[in-house]
Formats: structure tokens, C-alpha cells, sequence
């Protein structure tokens, strides 16, 4: 019989995954601490679905719960070898950054939805449909409060794309596209920013500028 440590072993060997402990059989056990990056994300239970060998797939339910974050869905891999989450939901609040003992203010206060279906291969998206709501802080004084930021996700052009707009209009809109080697890129518009430069400058500015950011999609769960 397969102990769980065989694949906690397995997911150390992944880059920017480590877990500390394991405990239990390969269909039924738990993971403690688990870190992507510098982030411990918690600990996880983790049962496999037998039944669904019938339709094609091997998939786990998988539960994370930590100080930070809780997680509670179905991942797993079809037989043609595509990745698989689906019913899953989560929620996540404010993961604390520090600086020599300070707390560094974070732009997402807490991030909560769903993912009802995601099928991806390596090299492309091929569906997703699941949304989220975001509580973004104004922690440079362009929105002048915090903002509630409604997002959703579908494939285009073989990657995932996210598209994200405030509650209130024109205060913050944009996307972010994650390819399939995880790398990213985002694109953000605010009339307020506008607004910002016009009373900087006190020019007439009549465009809406775009704020872009890119990188690895560690380098994206690292900036929540």
C-alpha cells in the first residue's frame, strides 16, 4: 500500500511546492504545512473518488484549510491527461507580507468564489467558467476607500483569462492572462487614475491610461 508521504515526495519535487508532513494512505490521508513559495497555504485533507475511474478521470477532493486561505473542490486528471478542478470554492483572506517586523499593506484585503469547471492541458486552456469577488485597498490614495472588484474566468487563445471590473463603474477594470507555462500578464484601466494625473499635473488628460504588470504566476500569488 501506498503511503501518503509518496505523494507529498512527489510535490516537493515540484518547484516553489513544499510540504512538511504527510500522513495516511495515497487515497485517504493529510498533508500538513504546505508552502507555494515563501506563503504557507495550510494543511490539507485529501480523499480519492473511486467511482470516477469509471468515467475516465482519477480525482481527489481536497480540503485546505489555514490561517489565510480555505479551499474545498475537486482536482484531478481525465485519461487523456488533462488537468481538472471543478465545485470548487474558496476563500482568502489578507496573506500578511512583513518587512523587518512591519506589516506591509496588501492590495487584496480578501478574495472568496468559485470554480465550477477548469480543463487545462501544458500547453493550453481548453474550458473554464467560475467567478470571484475581491476586496481591493486603496494603500496609494487613487480610489479614496476600498473597492469591491467582481472577476470571472474562460479560455481564449489557449490561455485563462480573468477579467475583473469594480461594482462602481470605471473605477477599476481590466484582465489578466495566464499562459500555459504560468507566466502572466495584466492589464489595468481606472478613470480614477485619470482623474489622479490630472490633479498632479493639472493638465488636460483626457485618455484613460492602462497600468501593466507581468511575470510568473508565483510571482502573482506572492503579490496578494
Amino acid at each position: 500500500m501506498i503511503p501518503m508521504r509518496a505523494i507529498s515526495s512527489y510535490l516537493n519535487n515540484m518547484d516553489d511546492i513544499a510540504i512538511e508532513e504527510s500522513s495516511g494512505k495515497w487515497w485517504s490521508g493529510d498533508l500538513k504545512n504546505i508552502y507555494i513559495g515563501t506563503n504557507r497555504i495550510g494543511d490539507a485533507e485529501v480523499s480519492f473518488k473511486f467511482l470516477n475511474i469509471f468515467i475516465g478521470k482519477t480525482e481527489f477532493v481536497i480540503k485546505i484549510s489555514g490561517q489565510d486561505i480555505e479551499f474545498q473542490g475537486q482536482v484531478g486528471k481525465s485519461f487523456l491527461g488533462d488537468t481538472l478542478i471543478q465545485d470548487a470554492k474558496f476563500n482568502i483572506d489578507v496573506i500578511k507580507a512583513y518587512s523587518k517586523g512591519k506589516a506591509i499593506p496588501q492590495p487584496i484585503s480578501s478574495l472568496r468564489g468559485e470554480i465550477e469547471y477548469l480543463r487545462f492541458k501544458s500547453t493550453k486552456c481548453i474550458k473554464a467558467q467560475g467567478d470571484a469577488i475581491a476586496e481591493v485597498m486603496d494603500v496609494l490614495g487613487i480610489f479614496r476607500r476600498n473597492i469591491s472588484v467582481s472577476s470571472s474566468i474562460e479560455c481564449k487563445d489557449k490561455n485563462l483569462r480573468v477579467t475583473f471590473e469594480s461594482q462602481q463603474e470605471g473605477t477599476l477594470s481590466g484582465e489578466i492572462i495566464i499562459t500555459p507555462d504560468l507566466t502572466y500578464e495584466l492589464i489595468a484601466r481606472s478613470d480614477n487614475i485619470t482623474s489622479k494625473i490630472k490633479e498632479l499635473t493639472k493638465l488636460n488628460f483626457n485618455q484613460t491610461p492602462t497600468i501593466k504588470s507581468s511575470g510568473t504566476f508565483l510571482d502573482l500569488i506572492e503579490a496578494l
